[in-house]
């Protein structure tokens, strides 16, 4: 009599039992797939081009030969005026006001070291490059433009990750993507990781568009040779490369913070509510109301500035018996981004445990 021998098959691998799909990458994947074909993601794109080519059209009317030939004409008034109102002056009164100046501007460096008056430009007329006019350059223009559109390029890529996270828990779709992928951390991830994508996008069309549209304008915009205009000064200390990677990243910050805000407000209406509560109450009011503007390092708006423009300053006013005096307080560049940093961290980490423990549904 034989005897049947059960044989228990071997176990399944647990990437056999996962769905397909449910890798980070895939997530990724998917979750890209997703945020192109959003309404909202054609939208942005539409009016970055907007944008940059408004800008774009502003500075091709600043910078026409015949503009910069009747702001040379104005310069050469200008500066006729002042060598006869100088000539009229007499010498002991020319003196004078340059002590004053100097005097003024040592009162300042005892509070701001980098206070610098011009006084030696006192009594002399000003230069073309002083009454700003330059030949266009094609670096600086490129520059100028895309950080003057990078808060408008960080909200619009805030916007579509805030509203391709919070759109899935207001029409429940968050719900049946957990039943798909249970894993929440990864899920969480996903999202968070093609948000900061999707503003990284946004701000690479932006830094693009700009320079397209800056090598157009210096190009058919060519100043007479013969007005002889200075040579932009250049930022040796800060080459055009890096200055748009700067702009760049901070895009793509405000494309994962939207995302974080998403998943903590759980609603595109409430995001923009905290969005527009925050500009005016804290960036409006508190920087600049309490305690002088002294506070202002501890915001967000100025430590944006810090990076994107390599250093930026601040106006601190003090009052005391004599009145209230302003003075122009500098915030570095390692401070600005060690501060974006940490934000990004803090904000990341509370996203992530808030879609862990709170209920989807």
């Amino acid at each position: 009599m034989s005897q049947d021998t059960v044989l228990e098959s071997a176990p399944r691998p647990r990437s056999a039992l996962r769905p397909r799909g449910t890798s980070v990458a895939g997530l990724v994947g998917v979750e890209l797939r997703r945020l192109w074909w959003r309404r909202l993601t054609r939208t942005v794109l539409v009016a970055i081009v907007l944008f940059v080519g408004f800008a774009s059209f502003s500075a091709f009317q600043d910078s026409r030969p015949s503009v910069i030939a009747q702001r040379v004409a104005d310069y050469n008034r200008v500066v006729a005026e002042m060598k006869q109102q100088l000539d009229a002056t007499p010498e002991a009164d020319r003196r004078a006001q340059l002590d004053e100046c100097r005097k003024q501007q040592a009162q300042a460096q005892a509070s701001d070291p980098g206070a610098d008056f011009n006084c030696d430009q006192i009594n002399q007329p000003p230069s073309l490059a002083q009454f700003g006019l330059v030949n266009t350059s094609r670096t600086e223009l490129t520059r100028s433009i895309a950080q003057q559109g990078v808060y408008l390029f960080g909200f619009l890529a805030f916007l579509l990750g805030a509203s391709f996270v919070a759109a899935e828990f207001a029409s429940g779709a968050m719900a049946t993507w957990l039943t798909f992928c249970p894993r929440r951390p990864r899920v969480a991830a996903s999202k968070l990781v093609v948000a900061t994508l999707g503003g990284l996008a946004v701000g690479g069309v932006g830094v693009a568009l700009t320079a397209l549209g800056a090598l157009v304008v210096t190009t058919l915009n060519r100043p007479d040779g013969s007005l002889n205009l200075p040579d932009a000064p250049v930022r040796a200390d800060d080459p055009l490369s890096l200055a748009l990677l700067r702009v760049v990243v901070v895009v793509a910050l405000g494309g994962l913070g939207g995302a974080v805000l998403g998943m903590l407000a759980r609603a595109t209406a409430g995001v923009i509510g905290i969005v527009a509560g925050y500009a005016v109450l804290v960036e409006g009011f508190v920087a600049n109301g309490v305690q002088g503007g002294a506070l202002q390092p501890w915001f967000v708006r100025v430590n944006v500035d810090a990076f994107v423009g390599k250093g930026a300053s601040y106006l601190v006013q003090s009052c005391g018996p004599d009145g209230c005096s302003g003075r122009s307080v500098a915030l570095s560049y390692t401070h600005g981004w060690v501060y974006l940093l940490v934000l990004c961290l803090v904000g990341v980490a509370a996203a992530v445990a808030v879609f862990r423990r709170r209920d989807v549904a």
